[in-house]
Order: C-alpha cells, then sequence, then structure tokens
C-alpha cells in the first residue's frame, strides 16, 4: 500500500465515521421531534371540541333532556 492508499483509506475511515455520527444525531433529533409531537396531538385531543352554539338546537336539547 503506497502512502496515497493509505491516505485515501484514513480519510474514508473518517468519511464514515463522520457519516455514522451525523446520521446517529438525526435519529436522535428525529426520535425527540416525534416525541414532542406526540406530546403536541395529545394536548390538542385533550382540547374538548366547542361548537358553535345554536340557541334554537339548545333549546331542543334542553327540552329533550327535561322529558326524559
Amino acid at each position: 500500500m503506497t502512502d496515497e492508499d493509505a491516505a485515501r483509506a484514513i480519510s474514508r475511515a473518517h468519511d464514515d465515521a463522520n457519516t455514522a455520527a451525523a446520521f446517529a444525531a438525526l435519529t436522535k433529533r428525529n426520535a425527540a421531534l416525534a416525541a414532542a409531537v406526540e406530546a403536541a396531538m395529545a394536548a390538542y385531543d385533550a382540547v374538548p371540541i366547542v361548537r358553535a352554539s345554536d340557541p334554537r338546537a339548545d333549546a331542543r336539547e334542553i327540552i329533550a333532556k327535561g322529558a326524559a
């Protein structure tokens, strides 16, 4: 192996190590982002749905409950 071949092999090893480290960091970041999105979705789902009030529908509902 020539010095040039050795230098290329070392460079490739460094590139591979850097690529692996970057991939690990992105994977960790993506997991954190996914957890944050899941938490936000759970918080959103926990909020009760509020419909626009229709006084006639509300009155019918109250009357129906009173009749039952």
